[in-house]
């Protein structure tokens, strides 16, 4: 998001896998070129938060995959929404989250969402969140659809016994909420359901607060992470995804 529009320069913190440092992936290059042409996508250190060690059975196994409203951008790492979403009981989260990228767009980690299909395929974990992004905002809406659509795939290949579920694109406070939120969102829901995945529009949780912003006007604060975390917790609890 910028300023005002606030969509084309949303930030995600990159995370890997598990365990490593660093690692490198091949990944697609933006919507339009060949799928033969890769890049290659070094990863910096994985955002896991674990489950309370004292419970009996073993916590969920999630990986969230997003932009910057994810990755907590101009926050302490631990305030990020997933982190959040970790500190509740019988699950554990890997954050992968990188500045600026979405199913079309590159970001900070040199790739879009598809570049991070092969720590997935590592981490192999049990439930994937991916969410739609504003970065993709004012790219060809076939291109939005086409790229969802082969990233979603490649999700599925990577960790085919996790259950996947889309969550819709997030805008900021102001009450405009752009139509493109409706282009990422929708092509994210066909993409889920063709996996038999499970879509879910968490709604705008960030309109008509703009103190829950940074003083950026783009990324919201540790308040707006929180707000943002207990929106996709009830949401999750309502499909059926966490109990």
């Amino acid at each position: 998001m910028t300023p005002r529009r606030r969509a084309s320069t949303l930030l995600l913190a990159a995370a890997a896998v598990s365990g490593l440092a660093t690692m490198t992936a091949c990944a697609p290059e933006p919507s339009g070129e060949s799928p033969d042409r890769v890049a290659a996508v070094t990863f910096p250190s994985p955002s896991v938060t674990a489950a309370a060690p004292q419970r009996s059975s073993a916590p969920l196994r999630i990986v969230t995959l997003g932009d910057s409203l994810m990755a907590g951008s101009g926050l302490e790492r631990d305030e990020a929404w997933p982190q959040l979403l970790a500190q509740r009981d019988d699950v554990s989260v890997t954050n992968l989250a990188c500045g600026g990228m979405g199913f079309v767009v590159s970001g900070e980690c040199g790739t879009s969402y598809a570049g991070f299909s092969p720590a997935i395929a590592a981490l192999q974990p049990e439930l994937i969140l991916v969410q739609s992004s504003s970065n993709d905002f004012w790219q060809d809406a076939d291109d939005i659809r086409t790229d969802t659509n082969d990233t979603v795939n490649q999700l599925r290949d990577a960790a085919p016994d996790a259950r996947i579920v889309g969550l819709s694109t997030i805008w900021n406070d102001d009450p405009a909420v752009p139509d493109d939120t409706a282009t990422t969102s929708d092509a994210l829901r066909d993409a889920v359901d063709s996996v038999g995945g499970t879509f879910i529009d968490i709604g705008q949780p960030l309109v008509g607060h703009p103190e829950w912003m940074q003083d950026d006007d783009v990324h919201p604060t540790a308040r707006g992470e929180r707000a943002i975390e207990q929106t996709v917790f009830s949401a999750l609890e309502d499909a059926g995804v966490l109990s």
